[in-house]
């Protein structure tokens, strides 16, 4: 039987909470400089007590100069924001939410990098320029496999019901990466923690990675509030 996990029963709280108070702004160093970032009401926050999936990404991205860049969920445009930092050529962001899309405008806007980054709404790659490839792919999707009583705009940033997202990425991605592409994202064992096999989350991840075509180049783990956080980097095999 699928679990909700406290931990993420935690964050949709959170965020219901903080958006109540409205807009609010936070602040990350990158070397010399600051990066402003506002969140708008109901937009998944790159910080956060429940979750360190962006902070994952971050620390994946390594040196991007000359690369084209997809940000997929980019939610409020920070990872398109570091990826660009990290000497990205030019970032395509895209979210299915209409209000995170705005989001992520607002904070390109707010940083002064219209002229690297680009926002489109869509669901997954439908939104982006069916004419282009790229070396990255981003994407910071929902980690959690079930269904919520409620869907809203908070509840579908954090959970994917039969892991479809990550289905639809693996198989559509594939039509967008260029030439030794990869793809970036971030899982956790939020739900097997507490089972008997708390690495099933990822062995049942990995396994759909590989029958989709793909091999796993890099993991990083971390570990945080009990449970293991990884990052992957995977290409076409």
């Amino acid at each position: 039987m699928k679990i909700n996990p406290s931990i993420t029963q935690a964050f949709v709280g959170e965020i219901r909470r903080q958006s109540k108070k409205g807009m609010r702004r936070i602040e990350f160093e990158m070397g010399p400089r600051i990066i402003r970032i506002d969140i708008f009401p109901n937009v998944f926050p790159p910080q956060a007590d429940n979750s360190i999936s962006s902070k994952c990404l971050f620390e994946t991205f390594g040196d991007l100069r000359g690369k084209m860049v997809a940000d997929v969920g980019c939610g409020t445009g920070v990872e398109s924001i570091m990826a660009v930092l990290c000497g990205s050529t030019y970032v395509y962001a895209t979210d299915i939410s209409q209000n995170a899309c705005a989001c992520a405008k607002h904070n390109v806007d707010l940083n002064n990098f219209g002229d690297k980054i680009s926002v489109y709404r869509g669901d997954l790659f439908s939104g982006l320029p069916r004419e282009k490839k790229y070396n990255l792919i981003i994407a910071n999707l929902p980690i959690v496999d079930f269904r919520p009583e409620v869907e809203d705009e908070i509840t579908v940033a954090l959970y994917d019901p039969a892991l479809e997202l990550h289905r639809r990425l693996f198989s559509e991605g594939m039509n967008y990466l260029a030439k030794d592409g990869e793809i970036i994202f971030v899982h956790a064992n939020l739900q097997s923690r507490e089972g008997d096999n708390p690495q099933t989350d990822f062995e049942r991840l990995e396994y759909l990675i590989m029958e989709s075509g793909y091999q796993i180049i890099e993991k990083l783990y971390r570990d945080w509030l009990g449970y293991q956080w990884v990052s992957y980097r995977i290409k076409l095999a």
